[in-house]
């Protein structure tokens, strides 16, 4: 897709999908595919490989290529493949997202550096941006998810990054509502915000949200667009009790359980999840049953 097509199209439900591993520890190219394969057709606006959910720090830079060599057959225009390529120098975030690129990713989800905080201010990250906006030829989106890094980007230097041509977006994962409105009022107009929560999603898209970027979206990816689908219709009370229906999915699975959380939703659901990556570990029973209770919940009466 064309630069254009692509900001066209980065709207909707985005699923950041998982890796799945083998017994060995390795990625499983096979089950990745399949999952990708499950995705096609839902009406989804777009997949997000190797991001959070797809536990991307713990993978080598080897492995996230490789990730986005297989599923770029798999996502087809117009569908958008975002890639994450945040790392914590701008240089090897050059790097690896000119490499991404080379292996058809069609925009990039980069996450605010983190390890050195107290100097990760406006100046250090505006820079870090702007060298990368200015160094490829794919859109940028910039990743903030303040619970993990312990990073925030206020919404002025949001602003002023939005006003660059090739910083098209930002995946605001804080669930902050009051946070998104404040970026919305201040950041260009046309620039894209997608957020990472279910439980501010209709509020977000109201005040002008294009999207989110879903955990729930990679085991319950019809119920997530049905939300979606409805506002764009106009039929809020349908939105509402749609993503009533999501909330537990995020309160008693993606809230307590986390990555570990989501890839048992998926094996509960008929994708591959497995096990995390160590240090991550897998739910035990318990907490198995309680993600096989929230599904239940979130789908009784439904026909997805």
């Amino acid at each position: 897709m064309t630069h254009r097509q692509i900001l066209a199209h980065l709207k909707g439900i985005f699923p950041p999908v998982v890796t799945p591993f083998d017994r060995r520890g390795e990625v499983d190219d096979g089950c990745f595919r399949e999952n990708l394969r499950k995705y096609v057709g839902v009406g989804l606006g777009g997949i997000v490989v190797t991001g959070s959910t797809g536990e991307a720090p713990y993978l080598t830079k080897r492995e996230r290529l490789r990730l986005v060599e297989l599923a770029r057959p798999i996502i087809k225009p117009p569908e958008v493949m975002i890639v994450g390529t945040g790392l914590e120098s701008t240089r090897e975030t050059l790097r690896l997202s000119r490499e991404a690129i080379a292996r058809g990713a069609d925009a990039l989800l980069v996450v605010t550096p983190n390890y050195y905080k107290p100097k990760m201010d406006a100046t250090a990250l505006s820079a870090h941006y702007h060298a990368l906006a200015d160094g490829v030829r794919r859109p940028v989106l910039i990743y903030s998810i303040p619970q993990f890094t312990g990073v925030h980007i206020d919404a002025a230097t949001i602003a002023t990054l939005s006003r660059h041509p090739n910083i098209v977006g930002l995946k605001e994962s804080s669930g902050n509502l009051a946070f998104v409105r404040e970026v919305l009022c201040k950041v260009r107009p046309g620039f894209r915000v997608l957020v990472g929560s279910v439980q501010i999603l209709l509020d977000s898209l109201k005040a002008g949200a294009t999207g989110a970027v879903l955990g729930q979206a990679t085991f319950a990816p019809e119920l997530c667009v049905g939300v979606y689908e409805a506002f764009c219709q106009g039929r809020m009370k349908a939105a509402r009790d749609l993503q009533q229906r999501l909330l537990p999915l995020a309160q008693k699975i993606s809230a307590p359980y986390g990555v570990a959380g989501v890839k048992a939703a998926l094996d509960l659901s008929g994708y591959h999840g497995g096990v995390p990556r160590s240090p991550l570990v897998p739910l035990n029973a318990a907490g198995r049953r309680i993600v096989a209770g929230a599904l239940k919940e979130a789908r009784q009466g439904l026909e997805f």
